[in-house]
C-alpha cells in the first residue's frame, strides 16, 4: 500500500504542475529566508542562550527537517481528515479495511513537500560539520520521532471535530506556538522552556533533536523525545474511540 500511495501522490503532483512548482518555490523561499535571516544575525551575535553561532544555524535546520518530514506525511492528511469529518466523507474512510490513521496518511502523502528535502538535508549536514559533530543514529531517530509527534499532535487537534468541537481555532493556536520552535529554547525562563517540552511539545520539534546531536540534552529530555510519540498515539486512540461513539454519519455533529 505504501508503494501505491507514493505512486498516486506523484501522479497527482505531476498532474497539477503549477501547484507543484508553486509549493516548491514557496518552501524554498521560506526556508532560505529564515536561514539567511539567522545567518546574518549570527554575524553580529555570537551566543544565543547556550548555543554558539554555528550551533544555532544547526538548530534551525533541525526544525526545517522535522517540519518538512511532517509536511510530506501529515500536513495534507490532517487537513483532509478534519474536512472529511465535517463533510461526511469520513464515512468512506471508516469502511476501508485498513487502520484508520495509516489509511488517511498514506492516502494523502504530500509529494510537493518532498522536493525541498534534499536541500534541507544538505543544509543540516553542512551545519553538522560546522559544529564539528558527527551524524548519529540517536539524532536521526530524534528527527523522525519529532516529525511523527508533530503529526500526532495535529491529528489530536483535528480529532476533536468528532466530539462536536471546531478544531480550526485550536489548530491556529498550535501553529502560532510552532513559531516559537525556531527560537533558541534556552533564552526562555526554565519554567516556560519545560512547559514547551513536556506539556506542549513545541521544542521537541527543534531544540531536543539539536541538543541530542550536540550532546547537551538531559536524560529526561532524551527519554521524552523517544517515548512521547507513543504517549500521544495513545491519547489520539482514546480521543478517536470516544469521538467515533459520538460521530454521526453524514457530517451532522
Amino acid at each position: 500500500m505504501l508503494i501505491e500511495s507514493v505512486k498516486f501522490s506523484i501522479k497527482k503532483a505531476i498532474q497539477y504542475r503549477a501547484n507543484l512548482i508553486s509549493w516548491f518555490l514557496a518552501d524554498l523561499s521560506l526556508y532560505t529566508a529564515i536561514f539567511l535571516g539567522y545567518y546574518l544575525l549570527t554575524q553580529r551575535i555570537t551566543v544565543f542562550g547556550d548555543y554558539r553561532r554555528e550551533q544555532i544555524l544547526f538548530y534551525i535546520t533541525c526544525f526545517f527537517l522535522v517540519n518538512n518530514i511532517y509536511a510530506i506525511f501529515f500536513a495534507e492528511a490532517v487537513s483532509k481528515f478534519g474536512q472529511s469529518v465535517l463533510t461526511g466523507y469520513f464515512d468512506f474512510d471508516l469502511l476501508k479495511p485498513q487502520p484508520l490513521i495509516k489509511y488517511i496518511v498514506l492516502k494523502n502523502l504530500n509529494f510537493p513537500a518532498a522536493l525541498s528535502t534534499p536541500l534541507l538535508i544538505f543544509l543540516n549536514i553542512y551545519c553538522l560539520k560546522l559544529c564539528g559533530i558527527k551524524l548519529t543514529i540517536p539524532y536521526i531517530i530524534s528527527i523522525f520521532s519529532a516529525s511523527i509527534l508533530m503529526g500526532l499532535l495535529f491529528f489530536i487537534v483535528y480529532s476533536f471535530t468528532l466530539l462536536g468541537l471546531r478544531s480550526e481555532a485550536i489548530s491556529a493556536i498550535v501553529l502560532q506556538l510552532l513559531t516559537m520552535a525556531e527560537k533558541p529554547d534556552t533564552v526562555f525562563p526554565k519554567i516556560l522552556r519545560n512547559l514547551l517540552i513536556y506539556a506542549i511539545p513545541i521544542f521537541l520539534f527543534s531544540a531536543i533533536p539539536a541538543r541530542i546531536a550536540l550532546g547537551k540534552s538531559s536524560i529526561y529530555e532524551n527519554i521524552w523525545c523517544y517515548l512521547s510519540p507513543l504517549l500521544y498515539y495513545l491519547v489520539l486512540k482514546i480521543i478517536l474511540c470516544q469521538g467515533l461513539k459520538k460521530y454521526q454519519s453524514g457530517g451532522e455533529l
